[in-house]
Parts: C-alpha cells; structure tokens; sequence
C-alpha cells in the first residue's frame, strides 16, 4: 500500500454490525486531521453534501433506509427494492459527496460503505446474489478497505440490542435475538469473502482495546494515504 501515487483518496471502514466502524472510523479521521487537513469524513447515513435539495431528497431516503421502526414490516417490498434503493443512497453518497471531494484533492474515510450490504444479499437465493453484484459492481470502489475483524459473540455482548436486520430475521432468524445475531453475522462474516477481502487490510479487534484498534487504524491510513 505504500507505493501508491500522490493524489487523493477513498478509504472506507467494513466489518459486520458491532465491528465499531463509525467509533474507529471517526476516532482515526480525528487523529489524523490535526495534522493533515486535507481530509473530510464520510457519515455513510448523512454524508456531506452541499445542495439544500440534494439534502432534502436524501433525509427522505434516510428515512426508509435507517430511521425505521424495529418491527417495520420491510419483506413486504421484497428484496429488489431494497437491492436498489441501498445501491441508489451509494450512488447519490459518491455524485454528491465523495467525487467533489476527491477531485478537489481531499481524501475522505467513510465509516463504512455498501459491502455490508452486499454480504448479507449475497446470503439469498443465487439469482438475487448475481443480480446484487452486478448492481452494486456499478458503485464506487474505494481505493483502500480497513476490515474491523471481531467475534459476533463479542459484538452481541458489546451491543446488547439488535435490530431484525441485524438479527437475520428477514433470513431465517428466530425470535432469539441474541443468538440469531451471532449465527447470522458469522453468515455474513463469511459471505464478505465474495467481495473482495482478500484485498483488504484486515484487523481483528476482538482481543483488542478500543485505542490499539485506533493505533493500527490510523497507522493503516497514514500507509494508504501520502503525507497523512
């Protein structure tokens, strides 16, 4: 990774749901702009974007994608809606955010971009897994990946509460919420080796202190990113 060409940058933080994307994410962007300013952060849910419209559309978006309640009936639209309109906020997140931000010269981190998604759409039937990746192929791939590797068990025991989506329960998971999280991130856990894993750069936090897993986060990004 050291041997990449002066320009800017899209690193994106992965990991299965109780990875601590957003807290490392944030922590490693927050580190390293004191001394490299020429950086922005990429909220994945709420990312920077200039125009009071594009902002309008998007929070509408937002709404149905993330601000849900819990027990919202999402089956009922079927999984192609979903395949589409996740692939669509991407799409929006690098036209509005992220491309005027790179070709400005400003390198950005996201806490996480649509691999989680993928993973867990590749866990369906073999149709919808072909039609996933090649909707989501259509995507920006960021220059680098920084995997946050941990246990489910671990992740269950940090989160404490899970959402269905989290728990599997549009995918065969029961009303044990606790144990169906686990058996179904390990599901995913694995379904990420279809998108590209062994590519990225990969720490495993589960035995790890939240500030070394910063340590190596940011000692991560200032290897991809030149003068960082």
């Amino acid at each position: 990774m050291n041997n990449l060409t002066e320009r800017s940058m899209f690193i994106a933080f992965e990991g299965t749901d109780g990875a601590g994307k957003s807290t490392i994410a944030r922590a490693t962007y927050s580190k390293i702009f004191d001394s490299f300013p020429g950086l922005s952060y990429i909220d994945k849910n709420r990312p920077p974007v200039t125009s009071g419209y594009t902002e309008f559309h998007m929070s509408r978006i937002r709404e149905i994608l993330w601000e849900y309640p819990d027990d919202a009936p999402l089956d009922q639209l079927g999984d192609r809606h979903w395949i589409n309109l996740i692939a669509a906020w991407f799409q929006a997140t690098d036209y509005a955010a992220i491309t005027p931000l790179v070709n400005s010269g400003i390198s950005c981190i996201a806490d996480g971009w649509y691999y989680k998604y993928l993973a867990r759409f590749l866990l369906k039937n073999s149709d919808l897994a072909e039609e996933a990746l090649a909707i989501f192929s259509t995507i920006r791939t960021p220059d680098a990946v920084i995997f946050l590797d941990v246990d489910p068990a671990r992740a269950a025991q940090r989160k404490g509460a899970f959402r269905l989506s989290e728990s599997g329960a549009y995918d065969g998971g029961n009303e044990d919420r606790y144990n169906s999280f686990i058996t179904y991130q390990n599901q995913v856990r694995s379904s990420y080796e279809l998108c590209g894993l062994a590519n990225w750069i990969s720490i495993d936090t589960t035995d790890l202190s939240e500030e070394a897993v910063l340590d190596k986060a940011v000692s991560s990004v200032r290897n991809i990113i030149p003068g960082a």
